[in-house]
């Protein structure tokens, strides 16, 4: 299914099982800002030429563009930090390990890697009406490891996601006991 996607570290026959971004709801809501913020840029000069008729032969004509030109630069780099924000911020889970990928601002990424042997617990989090509605939540893994809990934050189906996690680490754990048994039995 994800046979198409490859990441730098990726282990020898190691299979991506889940691919997870946050719910598009999530950058849906914080695109509407966007769009409100361009809706009241355009109301607010429409507003200026309707109320005062000679506004585009007045000296503050000049100041009113300039001033919507760098309100519509900042709305723009906004989306673009809003955009990089929800694209690049992924949690991949594959059959040996969980990686968290966390985009923050243009130049800074962290990427932390999880064995699926470490984790100890996994809780998934639905909190509220429309987070219910649109079936998104959070998921915490909690480990033994240096980092003591992975959270994939606002992600889509996340009992779904929590039952493959916990079939995956279960199936891990019993792998890793047999071949301890294989070698304690002097096979290995």
């Amino acid at each position: 299914m994800f046979e198409e996607i490859n990441f730098p570290g990726q282990h020898e026959g190691e299979a991506i099982i889940l691919f997870l971004r946050r719910h598009w709801f999530i950058f849906f809501m914080r695109l509407l800002f966007i769009i409100i913020s361009i809706a009241g840029l355009i109301i607010i000069y429409f507003a200026f030429l309707f109320f005062n008729n000679n506004f585009q032969e007045s000296a503050f004509f000049n100041l009113l563009l300039f001033g919507e030109s760098l309100a519509t630069l900042f709305v723009w780099n906004f989306f673009f930090i809003l955009w990089l924000d929800f694209y690049l911020d992924a949690w991949i889970v594959t059959n040996e390990r969980i990686i968290n990928i966390e985009q923050r601002g243009f130049f800074r990424r962290n990427i932390s890697e999880l064995k699926l042997t470490k984790i100890q617990d996994v809780t998934s989090e639905i909190i509220g009406v429309i987070p219910t509605l649109f079936n998104y939540g959070n998921i915490y893994v909690q480990t033994a490891g240096e980092k003591e809990r992975f959270t994939f934050f606002q992600i889509p189906d996340p009992n779904k996601v929590k039952n493959i996690i916990v079939q995956l680490q279960e199936k891990e754990r019993l792998s890793e006991e047999r071949e301890l048994g294989e070698i304690i039995r002097g096979k290995g």
